[in-house]
């Protein structure tokens, strides 16, 4: 369909690799621009030129292995053992097995578990939300500078604004949105800024000769980063300008994109009350305490898999399309010749939300991702299409780096919430679906409502919880 005077979207697995695939005869077009300028160079996510993103996504691979990963295992797991006693402290000890009457607003929890967790793993320390007050504004100025940047990049005049981001002239723009947006700025900044200078102790720079290097307890996000070389001059490999961009990338996405997917779990599953019982069931019937909740044997549990896989599908943690520009010469998408210079995209919304695909596709059913051992041709060739039409973490050479992490944090967050305590709507009302006083397309009070602005924003649920008995 045509959503603007230049613009189409998409909605099959054949656009999604014709667009988004490698060798795919498009670019980023000059929105994305904007949304890093205040760091003064784009994130690994945003940069435009294709070898350029290549380079920069070797050099941050390290960073993302599998050995990364299970490096960062114990540390998601100590989170998500943090947000279970938050909400503990919550219920006022809440350990009485009995429904406490308190809601929790769950979307505002997992926040604090999102940004404590991935701030923890980019820089070796944490913003500490589930601990105390001080910075449990990072959620809300992030959503409001995510406001501001998404709009100033289909400004007309967008080459003009772009120089002033990030100076201290963003103040006098109007709008609370511009002031913490450059807020947030200042303190992903900062927050680097302090990690720098912590590897630089670590790496002798200012060591007193014949000191010895302390020990390094655990190599997080950064210390891959900063010690990256280019392999050509050997210098380092990222800008400042660069590494703040990352930065923002880093605390922004990663955040809001485990939440969301907490969130809109819960959400669903807890209009299906067996589909919460069997996931109940499964997690814990695989360990027989919190303590033992670690991986391989997380990854292991095929419902949860399933259960999580449908959040994504239904709740993507990028709702709209990540639009591409066609190069000179024009491209064939869906059998349709697209000109040069046509911005194209597909909806990770629309098309995991596409019938012909997906069946009863506006329905939380996990039971569509597992694989029965006498599966026929007809399962495996819809289970084949599913799959090309999934990708709630974009798909080709610019998908996000972070998946897996994202995965294994969403994980260890279930796992461990779903062992401990059971969970039910506050007041038998589903907050944070439709509403008939909405906008149309809004009205489905059994839909989680997101708002895009560059990643999905959601509203609730707010639940009732209490203790599981053992």
């Amino acid at each position: 369909m045509r959503d603007g005077p230049n613009s189409l979207s998409f909605q099959t697995a054949a656009a999604l690799k014709a667009i988004y695939g490698a060798n795919a005869h498009v670019k980023k077009g000059d929105w994305y621009l904007t949304l890093d300028m205040s760091a003064g160079a784009p994130s690994v996510q945003m940069v435009i030129d294709q070898q350029q993103h290549a380079l920069r996504r070797r050099a941050m691979s390290p960073a993302f292995s599998e050995r990364a990963l299970g490096d960062a295992e114990p540390l998601i797991k100590a989170k998500a053992a943090k947000l279970c006693a938050k909400l503990a402290e919550m219920l006022d000890g809440g350990e009485d097995n009995t429904w406490s009457g308190r809601s929790v607003d769950l979307a505002r929890l997992m926040a604090y578990y999102g940004y404590d967790l991935i701030s923890d793993l980019a820089f070796g320390r944490s913003f500490e939300l589930l601990d105390h007050e001080r910075h449990r504004f990072v959620p809300g100025v992030l959503k409001s500078a995510s406001v501001f940047l998404y709009y100033v990049g289909y400004l007309p005049f967008a080459p003009l604004v772009r120089p002033l981001l990030g100076t201290a002239v963003q103040d006098l723009f109007p709008g609370q949105a511009a002031k913490d947006s450059l807020r947030y700025t200042r303190l992903a900044n900062s927050r680097l800024a302090e990690r720098i200078e912590r590897e630089r102790t670590r790496t002798g720079e200012e060591r007193e000769e014949g000191e010895e290097e302390e020990e390094e307890e655990r190599k997080d996000i950064f210390h891959h980063l900063l010690r990256s070389k280019d392999p050509v001059t050997g210098k380092p490999a990222f800008s400042t300008e660069e590494l703040q961009a990352d930065t923002s990338l880093l605390i922004a996405a990663g955040s809001d994109g485990v939440a969301l997917a907490i969130c809109a779990l819960v959400f669903y599953g807890l209009q299906e009350p067996e589909v919460l019982g069997r996931l109940s069931a499964e997690i814990r019937g695989a360990f027989a305490s919190p303590d033992d909740i670690r991986t391989p044997k997380l990854h292991q549990l095929p419902y949860l898999d399933a259960c999580i896989d449908e959040s994504l599908r239904l709740a993507p943690p990028k709702p709209g399309s990540l639009p591409r520009v066609v190069l000179p010469g024009g491209t064939t998408i869906d059998g349709r010749f697209v000109p040069g210079g046509t911005t194209v995209g597909v909806s990770h919304y629309v098309i995991h939300r596409d019938g012909d695909v997906f069946e009863r596709p506006h329905e939380f059913v996990p039971d569509r991702w597992l694989v029965a051992s006498e599966e026929e041709g007809e399962d495996r060739e819809r289970r084949a299409r599913q799959r090309a039409s999934f990708c709630p973490f974009g798909i080709g050479p610019m998908n996000c780096i972070g998946k897996n992490v994202a995965y294994l944090a969403i994980k260890l967050a279930v796992a461990h919430l779903f062992w401990r305590y059971d969970f039910r709507a506050n007041g038998g009302r589903l907050v944070g679906g439709g509403g008939g006083a909405m906008e149309e397309g809004r009205r489905d009070e059994k839909e989680y409502q997101l708002w895009d602005w560059i990643i999905g924003f959601p509203n609730g649920p707010v639940v009732d919880v209490k203790a599981r008995k053992i």
